[in-house]
């Protein structure tokens, strides 16, 4: 995704230009109007970027910083991160995959990996993995690896983060989105609705009387830890509209409730 064209301003463009154009750009797409919940997303996205000068040279000048774990050649995965150190006279570097489900990247995990090194010696190591690592992200833990020959330094252990989908929430960078079904009346009527989120808190959710099937809220600090902005996201919550199954009778005043509101013509 492109910041500047998300923004619609080009690159040269100074700090208050593109203040206004974030500006004018969140009051048409932010989801308490009505707005797109993805485009805001990406229009914050860009402006969190774009408006510290630090993380603008960043993105100016970038450094790829994931990989494509969909490689059919696992190993060629490592070697283009890490193929160069080898080079170096030191025992080779040991990879492995691990697993994460998202509520682990939500907290973090503590890990006991157990491997084998290059002369079939089992060792084991216990591992912190921070919070907030992403699908495909690779953790070098130093000084844990191979060390066939005791000459040369010790190798490292590289650890492959696999992240796996979750049935309930849809991850976006550091930001979660999910769905709730409210019944047309609780929109009507207005509600409350106590969610859990991926860390095992209960939040509560007040869906303001005569809100619209398909409106997204948005509840900051409850989406997912991101270590180079030291900042949490925020978790968009989509409300769609469900019809109950009513019967005759409740029918018949919910026709007469229409009748009694529809417009005069």
């Amino acid at each position: 995704m492109n910041y500047y064209q998300q923004l619609g301003v080009n690159k040269n463009a100074s700090p208050s230009e593109i203040k206004q154009a974030f500006k004018s750009l969140a009051m048409q797409h932010h989801p308490d109007r009505g707005g797109n919940a993805t485009t805001f997303q990406k229009i914050n996205e860009a402006y969190e970027t774009l408006k510290d000068p630090v993380k603008r040279q960043q993105y100016d000048v970038p450094q790829q910083q994931r990989m494509n774990v969909n490689s059919s050649n696992f190993e060629d995965i490592f070697s283009q991160y890490f193929g160069q150190r080898q080079q170096v006279r030191r025992n080779k570097d040991i990879k492995i995959a691990y697993d994460l489900t998202l509520e682990e990247v939500a907290t973090g995990k503590d890990v006991l990996a157990i491997y084998r090194l290059n002369n079939g010696q089992e060792v084991s190591a216990n591992l912190k993995i921070h919070a907030g690592v992403h699908h495909g992200q690779v953790i070098r833990f130093a000084n844990i690896g191979d060390n066939s020959y005791h000459q040369f330094p010790r190798g490292d252990l590289l650890v492959l983060c696999r992240v796996q989908p979750h049935p309930k929430f849809e991850r976006d960078r550091h930001h979660l989105t999910t769905n709730i079904d409210v019944s047309v009346f609780d929109l009507i009527l207005g509600t409350e609705y106590i969610i859990t989120d991926l860390t095992g808190k209960n939040i509560r959710v007040n869906v303001k009387q005569g809100t619209k099937p398909g409106s997204v809220l948005s509840i900051a600090g409850h989406g997912l830890y991101d270590m180079p902005s030291n900042r949490t996201g925020n978790l968009y919550i989509k409300l769609r509209g469900i019809i109950p199954t009513l019967n005759e009778e409740q029918l018949k005043k919910v026709k007469e409730i229409n009748d009694e509101t529809r417009p005069r013509t």
